[in-house]
């Protein structure tokens, strides 16, 4: 219990300063929908990906994540429809969201240029039964906040061919911002995403990929994440990822067929939480599905 109370003094009096972020993820790579709608329906299947995310395991109250995407791509690959469905808590927090996303896509040869929205609904939720002070603590209650629920809309753009990815997106381009008549806050501030990543394959039955994901968001430090990948025998993944120099994942996915994928990470971060932490684990499950007469589930790198 107390450690939920240190984590909760850390996070709420600050809220109206740096407010909500995305969720954090690291198996991200074959399914960008989660933080760009233009990536809905690149690939002519049908896909649904479940990620699961406990981060800094062994803190009371530190963030558990679960996420479900769908995508499918439709009208002989032109459009592409998902949706969206995120449930992020941290200490009393839950935000429920669920969104909806289409695409449009311009075909090329060998390639491929989405442009896409996404809206939906945010749910802002607050459970203080959760807690059981011995003393109250003013700061503590002088910042807690209603329930609230706000509507959200992004857009992106996302280029790719068969060795190249390049994204830009805004995945939920509204501030939320709440008056209470105690405290004014910014709960949420929107982020700005820059993705890209290509494939090496210079080597025989290894594949090296290498990407990065920006991060900005006003008024705070730019986020970056330089990740590594080497694919084995078109079965096996092994990769690393460094994000902003104080934490690194390393994460493995098997690629089953096709058609399905399974990945698992562990991060552990290098700040002061490598003494409180027991690190951060991540479990990944993707299935491509031939639905339509025109689908086909074959091999992809991004």
């Amino acid at each position: 219990m107390r450690k939920l109370y240190f984590l909760i003094l850390i996070v709420i009096p600050f809220a109206s300063a740096w407010g909500q972020q995305d969720p954090l993820y690291n198996l991200y790579q074959f399914n960008q929908n989660m933080i760009n709608p233009a990536y809905t329906g690149t690939y002519n299947v049908t896909n649904a990906t479940f990620i699961t995310r406990a981060q800094w395991v062994g803190i009371d109250g530190s963030p558990v994540t679960h996420t479900l995407n769908a995508t499918t791509s439709f009208m002989r690959e032109r459009l592409g429809a998902g949706m969206l469905v995120v449930n992020d808590r941290l200490g009393v927090n839950n935000n429920f969201e669920l969104q909806g996303s289409f695409a449009y896509k311009l075909k090329f040869l060998y390639s491929r240029l989405s442009f896409g929205m996404q809206a939906g609904l945010i749910s802002y939720q607050y459970n203080y039964n959760k807690l059981n002070l011995d003393v109250v603590d003013p700061t503590l209650t002088a910042n807690m906040q209603p329930n609230i629920t706000r509507p959200t809309i992004g857009a992106g753009v996302y280029y790719r061919n068969e060795r190249f990815f390049a994204g830009i997106s805004m995945p939920r381009m509204l501030d939320v911002k709440v008056e209470d008549g105690v405290v004014a806050s910014t709960r949420y501030k929107r982020h700005l995403y820059l993705s890209g990543g290509m494939i090496i394959d210079k080597i025989q039955s290894i594949k090296i990929k290498p990407s990065v994901l920006v991060k900005m968001i006003p008024g705070e430090t730019v986020s970056v994440d330089l990740n590594a990948s080497v694919l084995f025998l078109e079965v096996l993944w092994g990769g690393i990822t460094v994000r902003n120099f104080n934490s690194i994942g390393l994460n493995a996915q098997m690629e089953i067929s096709n058609k399905l994928r399974f990945g698992y990470m562990f991060e552990m971060p290098t700040s002061k939480l490598t003494g409180l932490a027991k690190g951060t684990h991540e479990l990944m499950l993707s299935v491509d599905l031939e639905i339509f007469r025109e689908q086909m589930a074959l091999r992809r790198y991004f």
